[in-house]
């Protein structure tokens, strides 16, 4: 008898797992497979079952020479999806000093996005990015680069990376991203505090005081930018947790934060 409650037990915790984990899986770009790296950029879209019309694209961490695709990316999926909002987790080409790479992926992901939107259920008017460390520094060139206005409606970011600046970059991003010795007219381009403008979306911002591996400035000067555009930003800047925590349940202010963005996401403009 014991034996069957705990079979019946395991068959259960199996099920849910199994219906946790699934997802759309598409790649980026097909029509280039086999070709350099192309095969390496995917999508995996995690769909509520009760949406709201609501999206966020995914950039994980990982100092551009690596991804936290799980950590950053997949692990994320129940919290959104909670809410009734579409995850799609970026897996973005490494850049190995080809600066315009993760960018072009990030941009083939929108129009992914735009071209499943109606199969999705997602409203294009509210979808966001979300990036963690050098995924922030992803996520913020998407949202400052792209021309007279961006195509999203908000961004939320996790201990970003934003400056190319020597002083004030996370260095092995910065070497990944743009090489050994790039030139001012690269690190100007990609240092995004400098590229903040009235057309940039509203931003969601937490960090750690003490991050010792991207220095919080990177999100001080963001929000300074953000501010002086009038763009609506919240900032949170925590004493304690240092880098990388995501929703990692040891971070003392998991909680926090969580919530706080919760209540953000509810009162964005148009929802």
């Amino acid at each position: 008898m014991i034996r069957t409650i705990v079979l019946l037990l395991l068959s259960t915790i199996s099920v849910k797992l199994t219906i946790a984990q699934q997802y759309i899986e598409l790649p980026l770009w097909p029509e280039k497979a086999g070709v350099e790296d192309y095969a390496d950029a995917l999508v995996k879209v995690f769909i509520p079952e009760h949406g709201n019309g609501m999206a966020v694209i995914a950039c994980p961490g990982g100092g551009y020479a690596g991804l936290a695709l799980e950590k950053e990316g997949t692990k994320f999926a129940p919290f959104f999806n909670e809410q009734g909002i579409a995850l799609i987790v970026l897996k973005y080409r490494l850049p190995k000093g080809r600066s315009d790479v993760p960018l072009s992926d990030a941009k083939k992901a929108i129009q992914i996005v735009t071209a499943h939107a109606q199969e999705w259920h997602i409203d294009l008017n509210k979808l966001g990015i979300m990036g963690a460390s050098a995924g922030g520094h992803l996520a913020t060139t998407v949202c400052t680069h792209a021309g007279t206005s961006s195509p999203l409606a908000f961004q939320v970011l996790l201990y970003p990376v934003i400056s190319m600046k020597e002083e004030l970059s996370h260095a092995g991003s910065r070497k990944s991203l743009l090489g050994e010795k790039p030139g001012p007219r690269l690190v100007k381009e990609y240092s995004n505090e400098l590229h903040v403008s009235t057309q940039t979306p509203p931003a969601f911002i937490v960090v750690s005081d003490d991050d010792k591996v991207v220095s919080p400035l990177n999100s001080i000067y963001y929000y300074e930018a953000l501010h002086a555009n009038n763009i609506p930003a919240e900032l949170h800047v925590y004493p304690k947790g240092g880098h990388g925590w995501a929703l990692n349940d040891n971070f003392i202010y998991k909680q926090d934060w969580t919530t706080a963005l919760k209540k953000w996401l509810q009162v964005l403009p148009g929802n």
